[in-house]
């Protein structure tokens, strides 16, 4: 399993629009779609190996449980998996009402 301070932005950028599986404690399995990574200068910490990021999956709604955050483990199959990450759920603007959206914030 991936050390999750190896984790950086530069490794899931080539990974966008491609599928990832959560899972969480409880065995709750998901299965979306990174849409996007995104680094965050600003909100790094000084002293800190890598610049601060997030990453949002999207998947359709039909059958995924509401949540008020959890521990998942992620995998992909291209890469390691890591985890456990506090994963949350979001509602940005641009998703629709049949949309179940995610957030993973690295910091």
């Amino acid at each position: 399993m991936t050390e999750l301070r190896a984790l950086s932005a530069a490794l899931f950028t080539p990974h966008l629009n491609t599928d990832f599986t959560l899972v969480s404690d409880e065995g709750l399995e998901i299965t979306a779609t990174l849409v996007a990574c995104t680094e965050h200068p600003r909100n790094t910490m000084r002293g800190t190996l890598r610049t601060a990021f997030d990453l949002v999956l999207q998947c359709p709604a039909d059958g995924v449980p509401h949540f008020n955050g959890a521990s998942f483990t992620v995998s992909h199959p291209q890469l390691e998996t890591f985890g456990p990450v506090y994963v949350e759920r979001i509602l940005p603007a641009s998703a629709g009402p049949g949309m179940a959206v995610f957030q993973i914030i690295f910091n």
